[in-house]
């Protein structure tokens, strides 16, 4: 197989940017960044023809997800990785570790009022570290609409049946100390699922943003599952 590219999707409330630190831990590979377009810059287009390992970081990876299987490079992806992931987000009968859709619906309303309020809310409770939390893509306009439509897939998609049906290599990472994405939602998206507690490696501090307090330790996993595919 030729060399892998990195199809890295990011989370909620950041952009493009939270993955330079972590790509500067794996030497720079072959990498597209996605971006949702949260802060004025949307970016989805996928024009390698090479194979992919898909990295999402929270919602990124439920939205690989819930395009995987019909999207046109979703054949091509040969691995899969989840950073603070899930397979589902909010509450329901068959999830209740999931977050309450009040609370979501209350950040939507939220976004109307005041957004960086909403943002820096999100950082503090992500334990994200001080300053510019999302990289140069803070000096870019907040899109209200653009946050709320994400807000809106976490409370509609689940990918619960997409991810059951994977079948080739796949990594999860999270973290114990984790206050968006809680330990409690982790296990409940991956452990009965796929291999049991085994399936997720487990890190003990960084939050929910430790892409950016602790890039050394994701850039060490992360690189240890993409050399498995050269």
């Amino acid at each position: 197989m030729r060399q892998p590219t990195l199809l890295l999707v990011h989370g909620w409330g950041l952009g493009a940017g939270v993955w330079r630190p972590v790509v500067q831990q794996l030497g720079n590979p072959p990498h597209i960044s996605l971006d949702f377009g949260f802060y004025g810059r949307k970016q989805l287009e996928i024009p390698d023809d090479r194979p992919l390992i898909a990295v999402g970081h929270s919602l990124g990876f439920l939205w690989l997800l819930q395009y995987l299987a019909t999207a046109s490079w979703g054949g091509r992806v040969e691995g899969l990785v989840s950073i603070n992931g899930f397979a589902r987000f909010s509450k329901a009968d068959d999830f209740p570790q999931g977050v309450d859709h009040c609370l979501l619906r209350g950040m939507k309303n939220g976004l109307q009022r005041d957004p960086v309020k909403v943002l820096n809310d999100f950082r503090v409770l992500g334990g994200g570290p001080g300053g510019d939390f999302i990289g140069e893509d803070a000096k870019l306009r907040v899109d209200a609409m653009a946050l709320a439509y994400g807000l809106g897939w976490l409370l509609e998609w689940d990918g619960r049946g997409g991810l059951a049906q994977w079948q080739k290599p796949f990594l999860a990472i999270a973290n114990s100390d984790d206050n968006i994405v809680t330990p409690a939602i982790s296990r409940a998206s991956f452990t009965t699922l796929l291999d049991g507690e085994g399936s997720i490696k487990w890190l003990d501090q960084g939050g929910h943003l430790g892409l950016l307090s602790r890039p050394r330790a994701y850039g060490e996993l992360l690189d240890r599952f993409y050399r498995s595919f050269l």
